[in-house]
């Protein structure tokens, strides 16, 4: 793979962050004006020695994580990835052994201190708001997701920040930091996929102990890391099967009372360690309360793992356009580079602009949490500041969906063409292409499937379009400074048809069977309008974002006038 340093080298990912974002907004809210940096004026804690003081202090910290995230993933992640595909892992008595290239680079990204990214400062960890996460993600899965899968799986203990009680967060998250745990969601079973409400791993109370008994299938690192610690946040029935979703309870399962019966052979992501797992009176530290498992603790660290695939997605792709545009320059028939063959520059382009795209829904989806993630955390708040609050988080509930299912359906759909460069090249395992390509089609399945992601955002967006709705009020907030574009007010007016025609559909079942067309079409609306206020924005790219722009918009005039026809057709 191309080696460089994976931010640095991104203008269009170094445009969002010194000219895009507006800091000035996210950083006061996020450091709660700058309050661990006065904690650390009177207690010294060192935990708290890199908070910043102020706005620039803040950016000047987030740039730093990502040149080092850079240097990583892009001069030394990225010379291995090939390597540690092609050795994939072993599974012998009960234990799985993980490539050495793959452990060496995985002890980098520990040692620069970027395995914690989704932990507060004062538990141990970056202190970093949801953008600089994404950022972070995005160029960490361009270099390998194998790798990225490993060092990222940590994050999904940040529920506990949300979840636990403050001893329990007190006793666990440092440990997990500083053991370079590997953490995964005990969520599937062998009978019982995506139906969680109808799992049947079973908690049982002895005395003061929880003991789980059951299966739980689709384990990523459960295993650790070569007898490095690992623990599974457990979802366990505590009350009767009949009790369904209320009856499930969250566990923190730690991998030593736990075996691995066995790990998957997968199409992709070869040297990430899918496992079965078994508990046999396995011990089990219940987070927060009884019965609230899958309904409030669950879907929480989903959605962070969805954002997580919104990513990876980007991250996948970054790869695979950067890796078919240098081989289109290089590669000489018919005495001139293919870049210059008209169905191949088109090929480029699209995945230019589409890449784009993505990166601006994944930065937006990351925004909008960051404006309401803060409310949180308990402080005083004044009746605008929670109204505000509740607007950004009925919007991250919607846009998180979305952004996973749109930038994994993309991801799949550009490193195709991607591949489709390069030829039969691209084909064989001599060139990166095949193992993006294969590692690509795992992004639109797991954490939620594409249709579980549509059936999660429809609500949001057709309840959200009545005349006071939120959607209808984010999309406005979106439009300014877009106004005169006629394109996008067509394009606004055909999904507003849409989303009509889509209510007067009576059949249950048949509205569920086109939700797809509604999703897809309000994806489509979002990135547009973030494009162009991209474009608005940019200091030294605004003829190439203009560009952009001018032919996203003819794209999604022809799908929005594709969805609208076959709804009206039902």
């Amino acid at each position: 793979m191309i080696q460089n340093n994976y931010f640095q080298s991104n203008e269009d990912l170094k445009e969002h962050f010194y000219d895009l974002i507006d800091w000035n907004e996210i950083v006061p809210i996020y450091e709660n004006q700058f309050s661990d940096a006065k904690l650390y004026e009177s207690t010294k804690n060192a935990r708290l020695e890199m908070a910043p003081s102020s706005v620039e202090e803040a950016v000047a910290y987030y740039e730093e994580i990502l040149k080092s995230c850079g240097e990583i993933s892009g001069m030394y992640v990225s010379q291995v990835a090939s390597t540690v595909d092609a050795k994939g892992l072993k599974f012998e008595n009960g234990e799985v052994i993980h490539p050495k290239d793959m452990v060496d680079v995985i002890q980098m990204y520990h040692d620069a201190g970027l395995g914690p990214a989704a932990f507060k400062r004062k538990y141990g960890g970056l202190g970093v708001p949801s953008i600089i996460k994404a950022m972070i993600a995005e160029i960490m899965y361009r270099s390998d997701s194998s790798i990225t899968i490993a060092v990222g799986s940590m994050g999904l203990a940040a529920i506990l920040e949300v979840c636990a009680s403050e001893e329990m967060k007190q006793e666990w998250i440092p440990k997990l930091i500083s053991g370079n745990y590997t953490v995964t969601m005990g969520l599937s079973e062998p009978d019982f996929g995506s139906d969680l409400p109808n799992i049947t791993t079973k908690a049982v109370k002895n005395g003061e102990d929880w003991l789980l008994n059951g299966t739980k299938r689709f384990q990523t690192v459960a295993c650790g890391i070569n007898g490095n610690p690992g623990i599974t946040l457990t979802l366990a029935r505590t009350g009767t099967q009949e009790s369904g979703a209320r009856g499930l309870s969250f566990f923190i399962v730690e991998n030593k009372d736990y075996q691995i019966q066995g790990i998957e052979k997968k199409l992709g992501i070869k040297a990430s360690a899918t496992c079965e797992t078994v508990f046999e009176n396995s011990k089990g530290h219940l987070v927060g309360k009884e019965g609230f498992g899958l309904v409030k603790y669950v879907m929480g660290m989903l959605n962070g793992a969805r954002l997580s695939v919104s990513s990876q997605g980007t991250g996948i792709v970054t790869a695979a356009y950067e890796e078919a545009f240098k081989y289109a320059n290089e590669r000489i028939q018919f005495g001139k580079a293919i870049y210059e063959i008209p169905a191949v520059k088109r090929m480029l382009d699209r995945m230019e602009r589409e890449l784009a795209g993505m990166r601006c829904l994944m930065v937006e989806a990351a925004y909008s949490v960051d404006k309401y993630y803060w409310y949180e955390d308990g402080r005083e708040v004044s009746p605008e500041e929670s109204k505000t609050a509740k607007f950004w988080e009925k919007v991250a509930n919607t846009l998180t969906p979305i952004s996973k299912y749109y930038n994994s359906e993309m991801c799949n759909d550009l490193v195709y063409d991607g591949l489709q460069v390069l030829g039969g090249a691209g084909y064989t395992e001599d060139y990166d292409l095949s193992r993006l390509y294969r590692d690509a089609r795992i992004t639109n399945i797991y954490d939620g499937t594409t249709q579980i992601q549509v059936n999660a955002a429809i609500g949001g967006i057709t309840s959200g379009m009545t005349g006071t709705g939120t959607f209808r009020a984010y999309l406005d907030h979106l439009a300014k400074g877009s106004e005169g574009n006629k394109t996008l007010t067509e394009i606004r007016n055909l999904f507003e048809s849409i989303v009509d025609t889509f209510k007067l559909i009576q059949d249950k079942g048949t509205k569920e069977a086109y939700s797809f067309e509604v999703v897809e079409s309000a994806a489509r609306v979002v990135i547009g309008y973030l494009m162009e206020q991209s474009k608005n924005k940019s200091k030294s790219r605004k003829e190439l974002r203009s560009k952009w722009c001018q032919e996203f918009h003819k794209d999604s005039y022809a799908i929005l006038t594709s969805n609208h026809i076959k709804l009206k057709s039902v």
